[in-house]
């Protein structure tokens, strides 16, 4: 066998290098690609699994003119320590055993999707209000970093606020409160249910009615039998 020429030597170990360095480029810009999904991957994982605590006023479901504070934790994970605060100072419309004290200032723990709601005035009385809100949390239970939420609640944004036809459950709640405000006489004794009563005497009646009816009727599908003449 011949000797391979010195020109086709270097042809190959140049694209052998060549090959070598392709293979090399792209293997850094494979790992900088894994290494972007990855932090991109834990940023949304933590993203999607975080607190999030918010605190409105809105109206109650039994009157629109009359609103609750509400407290929610909208995101999907537990939130501790909850502080909410509104400036200027909420007022309770309502009397409360601690002189007026407006609820939910503090709040141990929510789980995700759960809300707290306390009803705290009349909607004339906060009508042109504009409250900054700042609602603030620990993720841990022993978390020393406390994150928090800020942001306005324009009260004028529920000017105007109807509704059509009332909500179904204050629907089904009024017609049950009634229905007992009409039975309890009737289960303390102090009124009688009239009652139309049905013996073994009215049904031994109805079944003699029914038979004579059921004879009538079969004496008149009876076919006449034929008169026959007698000769002489």
């Amino acid at each position: 066998m011949g000797q391979i020429p010195d020109w086709l030597s270097a042809t190959i170990a140049i694209g052998g290098l060549l090959g070598t360095l392709v293979t090399a480029v792209a293997t850094f810009f494979l790992w900088r690609v894994t290494s972007v999904l990855a932090v991109e991957t834990k940023r949304m994982a933590i993203a999607t699994s975080q607190p999030h605590v918010v605190a409105t006023l809105e109206p109650n479901r039994w009157s629109l003119r009359h609103l609750d504070l509400n407290v929610n934790n909208t995101g999907n994970a537990p939130a501790y320590d909850i502080t909410v605060e509104f400036t200027p100072p909420l007022q309770n419309g309502e009397a409360r055993s601690v002189e007026g004290a407006v609820p939910f200032g503090n709040i141990s723990v929510l789980r995700p999707g759960q809300g707290v709601a306390s009803y705290l005035s009349d909607y004339e009385g906060v009508k042109d209000a504009v409250y900054r809100v700042r609602v603030s949390w620990r993720r841990f239970a022993s978390d020393p970093v406390r994150e928090e939420n800020a942001y306005t609640l324009n009260m004028a944004d529920k000017r105007g606020v109807s509704e059509l036809g009332g909500d179904p459950i204050v629907q089904i709640a009024n017609h049950l409160k009634k229905i007992e405000a009409e039975w309890t006489p009737v289960a303390r004794g102090s009124r009688r249910i009239k009652v139309d009563g049905f013996t073994s005497g009215d049904r031994l009646h109805e079944r003699r009615v029914a038979n004579r009816r059921r004879r009538s009727w079969q004496q008149e599908l009876r076919p006449t039998p034929p008169s026959t003449d007698s000769a002489d």
